[in-house]
């Protein structure tokens, strides 16, 4: 058999791999080949060997498999030697076959797979190819009319019922009501459609990795600094800190390390962080069986910073800084509801939300903001998103300062607490979006539980060292944590021991 041999290229990785029977390419552990290109669906395409052939098979992906610029689909395509496939939104393949057997000269090379069957199937990636099945010959005329005709009625008549069923539901054409985007009975948001490629949307990893967008990285232009030096005593937070110290601990977080990157060699992910979110499953129920209330705006946190149901971190410390709220702008505060459209409208003077809001802005921990002013409301938007959950902070002082004694570097603190309706501004570019339709989701970091750590930089020895220590407060079901890969390159961990809202 000829040798096959994949030559795989993303940004940041470079693989070769030898196609001996078959081998899958996707996002995840569940692909043989698992690259971190956040355009590729958990197994996202597959090649095969059938004798001397290779062929390449679709996986129902989101954003396909394409061979020489031509889209293939869940349909076997033969692959050629100096072939290009291109997967998610950076992976390009180049095809090499040893000694390719030379084809009939037709003027042009064809990726067509011989002794294809009639009716255009081959074989499954997963089975042997089998003998084509003889073809009926000869079907008399009627027999095909009668089959068109049929297709067309039942087309027709399929047809019709969407109609009646678009005027009957709120927001059809005929109905002249407004959508509430709301489905009843459902613990999580509702897939439109499938962005992980045969993902199952009870699958709570693949909700994970909706909810846990990346947002973008501060810009220290954005900032300013908290001069006020009341801070919050009775927690005992010194939250004033410099700029200077600020994008010195930022700078030697991010300093370039030997061996570092997403899956440098020698990293070892240990099961704990491999066993998904079952236990953070289980506290989110939780939550939701004990009234928690989902900040849906800033308005909400805000006052849960107001009651100290949520305490401000300062933005950097001696074991950590804050990477946090890069996403966060100076226009108008809103306020978001479920059963509205637009679901995001200006909060208006006079309004609850409003008081609340004035009453932090006339005193947050000894600073003033004006809630008119776009860049005060900036600083007030990033400074609620560096919230935590009191009884959970204990464990990220405890862990970055363990880190920072062996390491001498802070740790990279990327998430803590945000809004659904900040959660939902950072997922309008996620190519792992869904559509958030129900009030009943609870994304993990509307909690005040989770923080999410920057691995993106660390050497395989500090991501080794990290994961020990985060599977030890899993066996103790202090924490539930996991690793992530692809545009979010962190260590999720969410607090359980404690955490109680």
């Amino acid at each position: 058999m000829k040798k096959a041999t994949l030559h795989i290229e993303t940004r940041d990785q470079q693989k070769t791999v030898s196609v001996e029977d078959e081998v899958s390419i996707g996002r995840t552990d569940a692909a043989t080949v698992a690259l971190d290109d956040v355009g590729l669906s958990r197994v996202n395409t597959t090649f095969f060997r059938d004798g001397d052939l290779l062929l390449v098979v679709d996986e129902d992906s989101l954003n396909g498999t394409f061979l020489n610029g031509e889209k293939v689909g869940n349909r076997p395509t033969r692959v050629l030697d100096g072939d290009i496939v291109k997967l998610g939104l950076e992976t390009f393949i180049r095809v090499e076959i040893e000694s390719q057997a030379t084809a009939p000269d037709t003027g042009k090379k064809s990726n067509a797979v011989p002794d294809e069957k009639p009716d255009g199937k081959t074989k499954s990636p997963k089975a042997k190819p089998k003998p084509p099945a003889p073809q009926p010959q000869g079907v008399p005329m009627f027999v095909k009319l009668a089959v068109v005709s049929s297709f067309l009625i039942v087309l027709l008549a399929g047809f019709t019922i969407l109609l009646i069923k678009l005027n009957q539901e709120p927001g059809g054409n005929g109905g002249g009501g407004t959508t509430t985007g709301q489905t009843s009975n459902s613990d999580i948001p509702v897939r439109v459609i499938d962005p992980l490629g045969g993902g199952d949307a009870d699958d709570w990893d693949d909700i994970l990795a909706y909810w846990d967008v990346k947002e973008d990285d501060i810009n220290l232009a954005d900032v300013d600094a908290i001069t006020a030096d009341t801070g919050e005593r009775e927690n005992k937070v010194n939250l004033k800190v410099s700029l200077k110290f600020y994008q010195e601990q930022l700078d030697r977080a991010n300093q370039a390390r030997p061996n570092s990157g997403i899956r440098p060699p020698g990293m070892i992910v240990p099961p704990e962080l491999r066993n998904g979110i079952g236990a953070q499953v289980q506290k989110i129920q939780e939550m939701k069986r004990n009234n928690y209330k989902l900040p849906l705006d800033f308005a909400d946190l805000a006052e849960k910073r107001l009651n100290r149901k949520l305490i401000e971190l300062p933005m950097a410390t001696d074991n950590f800084v804050l990477d946090v709220g890069g996403s966060s702008k100076g226009t108008p505060f809103t306020d978001f509801e479920y059963n509205r459209s637009p679901q995001s409208v200006p909060i208006q003077p006079g309004s609850p939300d409003y008081q609340i809001l004035s009453q932090l802005a006339a005193n947050f921990d000894g600073q003033k903001y004006d809630l008119n002013n776009d860049r005060d409301r900036q600083q007030m938007k990033i400074r609620l998103l560096r919230m935590f959950h009191p009884s959970a902070r204990p464990i990220l002082a405890t862990l970055a300062k363990n880190y920072r004694e062996k390491y001498k570097l802070p740790l990279r603190v990327t998430s803590l607490s945000r809004s659904m309706e900040y959660q939902i501004g950072l997922n309008k570019g996620n190519s792992n979006s869904y559509v958030v339709r129900n009030a009943n989701a609870v994304p993990p970091h509307t909690s005040g539980c989770t923080f999410d750590l920057s691995r993106r930089y660390m050497s395989a020895e500090e991501q080794n060292y990290l994961m020990t220590e985060l599977a030890k407060l899993e066996q103790q079901k202090i924490v539930d944590a996991l690793i992530e890969y692809g545009g979010n390159p962190c260590f999720h961990v969410f607090i359980l021991a404690g955490c109680d809202v």
